[in-house]
């Protein structure tokens, strides 16, 4: 798949599709299959969009109990067009993480969310659907967070966008340049995530103000 960017034919890879692989991105998701498959304390690189698509994915169809995110706006498609929050492989895998007894999906996002209304962002639409069939066993929060924190993260070069899995695995943008987006990640690190879902906790989650909320809320 190829799409224009100024002027420029750029390559734009399918996660999901194996025909849009070449040698080299073949070699990356087979990299990053054992990288998580064998926990692997070491920290790899995370940056094209496809490759954050593709362990979005790998993450949310291994959690078992709670995943943080700290998104800019829950993206559907990428400048460059590729799918994330609206891809189905992605929707899937956050409902069937959903589906787990006491499953928890935290999501805080930077600025609004990639929707005309929140209701009609693909991934909400999907887990209110779960609701009515009675499939939801898990719970699903949004919150935006309050400009003043968000002030304050960008002052101290702080405002990183991540996803946090468990206790285990973790995915940090060190640059979130929507075009040249450059992240880091950790499928096996025990201590560093449980540092950084406290970090999420108490400045994230706790500065954010309540976008969606499905499912049964433990949270006074």
């Amino acid at each position: 798949m190829y799409k224009m960017a100024k002027g420029n034919v750029v390559k734009v890879v399918n996660a999901f599709d194996r025909r849009t692989w070449d040698d080299a991105e073949e070699a990356y998701f087979k990299y990053v299959d054992t990288m998580i498959a064998d926990a692997k304390d070491e920290i790899f690189s995370n940056g094209k969009a496809w490759h954050a698509a593709y362990l979005i994915f790998k993450f949310l169809e291994l959690a078992s109990e709670q995943v943080r995110i700290f998104s800019g706006t829950l993206v559907q498609k990428t400048p460059q067009g590729v799918a994330i929050y609206s891809a189905p492989k992605i929707i899937d895998a956050a409902s069937a993480f959903l589906r787990k007894e006491s499953s928890r999906l935290q999501v805080v996002l930077e600025k609004d969310i990639d929707a005309p209304d929140p209701n009609e962002h693909p991934l909400v639409q999907s887990v209110k659907r779960m609701e009515r069939e009675g499939s939801l066993h898990g719970t699903l929060e949004i919150r935006r967070l309050n400009d003043d924190t968000v002030a304050s993260l960008q002052e101290r070069d702080a405002l990183h966008h991540m996803m946090l899995v468990d206790d285990r695995r973790w995915r940090i943008e060190i640059d979130p340049n929507p075009n040249d987006v450059q992240a880091v990640v950790n499928a096996g690190s025990c201590r560093e995530t449980r540092v950084l879902n406290q970090a999420f906790d108490t400045v994230l989650w706790r500065n954010g103000d309540g976008v969606v909320s499905i499912g049964k809320q433990n949270d006074p």
